[in-house]
């Protein structure tokens, strides 16, 4: 026989069903919009996809990839100018890292694969000017490009393959991507580093060597070491410079090729 409370009973059960699903949706969507609003909120790396101008009218900078000179990890001359690329920091081409208690040379691991990735490019590399990192070896204003290779973000490279930190809230897929090295143990993250900003201070690990690659040259110029025209260059005297950065706040420029 059917009975009143038993009509009751199921109302209740359906009802707490019900709450208990609203609950398990609300708990989907808040991480979701979360994500989304910071989708949105991103901004655009404009670094692969090929156009020659950005939807702001920028205009790309192209080169083939072997005519591109290497500075550092993260520094290159291109089409005559020296620039920053954006949204990433690499250790500086003298810079030291500890892994399982051996010294070996991060910085000029990255400045390595960096050209690498421009050396064996199967593209011609394109570069667009980048904002403002604000860098405060350069007051911000030294000029900054987002970099691709086809449908390849260099700096997205970079990072991904361990050989970079990205400029926290440049760009969060950068972020992302850093995260995601670190927790792997990738490259830099596999040992012991002291961050680039913090090295361009002069922190070192314990036991690091002082290896200051970069020299001041006549006019008021300086050559890092990875230049092929370093051996042969008329150094003003033996002070050894110890990143691009700290070159640019002595107010030297970087030697450019003859004509």
């Amino acid at each position: 026989m059917y009975h009143p409370r038993n009509r009751s009973t199921n109302r209740k059960h359906a009802e707490a069903r019900l709450k208990r699903l609203s609950r398990l949706m609300i708990l989907i969507a808040v991480p979701a919009l979360f994500a989304l609003a910071v989708y949105m909120q991103d901004k655009p790396v404009h670094a692969a996809g090929g156009e020659d101008t950005a939807k702001d009218g920028r205009t790309a900078i192209e080169a083939e990839g072997r005519d591109i000179l290497v500075i550092d990890g993260d520094t290159i001359m291109i089409d005559g100018k020296v620039v920053d690329i954006a949204g990433m920091d690499a250790p500086e081409l003298g810079q030291q890292c500890r892994h399982n208690g051996s010294f070996w040379d991060c910085g000029m691991s990255s400045a390595m694969q960096l050209r690498k990735y421009f050396a064996m490019a199967p593209f011609k590399v394109k570069c667009w000017p980048g904002d403002t990192q604000g860098d405060t070896a350069t007051d911000g204003k030294f000029p900054t490009v987002e970099c691709g290779i086809g449908e390849r973000d260099v700096a997205a490279a970079m990072i991904t393959d361990g050989e970079a930190l990205p400029i926290l809230g440049y760009s969060h897929s950068y972020d992302s991507l850093s995260a995601e090295a670190e927790n792997a143990e990738i490259g830099i993250h596999g040992g012991d580093m002291i961050p680039p900003a913090k090295w361009r201070d002069g922190q070192r690990l314990d036991g690091e060597d002082g290896r200051c690659l970069f020299t001041k040259t006549a006019n008021n110029t300086y050559l890092g070491t990875l230049d092929p025209r370093y051996a042969d260059a008329n150094h003003t005297d033996e002070t050894r410079i110890c990143s691009d950065e700290e070159a640019r706040k002595l107010g030297l420029h970087y030697q450019t090729p003859a004509p």
